[in-house]
């Protein structure tokens, strides 16, 4: 599924993402994946729901900021066909919450450090909570070069279940390279979770239009009664393509329209013990929906 939605917990990030916790933002979408093709027979369609938003907790004259993050997404999942895959209907309904901070600290002209932890629960419905825990973590800092450019280094950690944990390196970057127009590395609305980068035209005042790519895993605990495998643990990954416009209908609040098309997709079943027993690549997944955004 392509989770669409506004994330300080994963993937590329950018310290300027704190000016838009710093307003407690509050983001809600909707998104349809159309029925595509899986290898060796049957389709896939999804559903996808998100929520989320961020909370000031402390800020000291802009040198240290400290805020609250909260998500939750519904990814429904629906197999048709009787396909070595989706013959066995491996997953329904699969749930991820995530709990963070974001704490930023501004220790010298023009420089800042940033630490993003969070733990994360990811489980279809009816699977034991305790075995969809893992944790994340992002660090780094940035340089503003002027007032159109900043840059900077950073790492990232994300816990996987039932396999090593993804490390990756962070660059962090934010340049307006023309009037109208900037490039980023950081979160964007309607933007998916993982790391990539996109492009902004501002058309005018009040309408933006976003062009963008991003990699995305979701690995996701299975319900204790699965009977593909009990316990176990499914994986979707992609690297969706999309296209956004954006509109500032008032000042508080924005609606953002999404379209485009999932690429390298493939489905993946483990054992509870991590052991693959199936995966399956399924052709390129158009995908559509809305995003609401208000600030305070």
């Amino acid at each position: 599924m392509k989770s669409i939605t506004l994330s300080c917990t994963l993937g590329l990030t950018l310290c300027s993402a704190a000016s838009a916790l710093e307003i407690a933002p509050l983001q809600t979408g909707y998104i349809y994946d159309l029925p595509a093709d899986v290898d060796a027979g049957g389709e896939i369609s999804k559903h996808f729901f998100h929520a989320s938003g961020g909370a000031p907790l402390y800020s000291n004259n802009d040198d240290l900021f400290l805020a609250l993050t909260a998500s939750y997404q519904l990814h429904s999942y629906d197999f048709s066909g009787s396909g070595s895959f989706t013959g066995l209907n491996p997953w329904n309904d699969v749930h991820i919450g995530n709990l963070g901070a974001f704490i930023r600290w501004g220790f010298a002209d023009n420089w800042e450090l940033f630490a993003l932890p969070s733990i994360r629960t990811s489980g279809e419905s009816g699977a034991n909570f305790s075995d969809t825990l893992t944790g994340s973590a992002l660090a780094g800092a940035s340089y503003k070069f002027s007032d159109t450019l900043t840059i900077g280094p950073g790492i990232g950690y994300v816990g996987q279940i039932e396999d090593s944990a993804s490390i990756f390196p962070i660059l962090l970057i934010d340049w307006q390279f023309a009037e109208q127009w900037s490039i980023t590395t950081g979160p964007v609305v309607g933007a998916s979770l993982g790391p990539g980068l996109a492009v902004r035209w501002d058309i005018q005042e009040h309408l933006r239009f976003t062009f963008g790519a991003r990699s995305e895993r979701i690995r996701f605990r299975l319900d204790d009664s699965s009977s593909s495998a009990k316990q176990g643990i499914g994986e979707d990954n992609s690297i969706p393509v999309f296209g956004i416009l954006t509109w500032q209908a008032t000042e508080h609040l924005q609606t953002s329209f999404i379209a485009g098309v999932g690429f390298a997709n493939d489905l993946v079943l483990d054992d509870s013990n991590g052991d693959r027993i199936s995966r399956k690549d399924y052709d390129p997944s158009p995908f559509v929906g809305i995003n609401l955004g208000y600030s305070f």
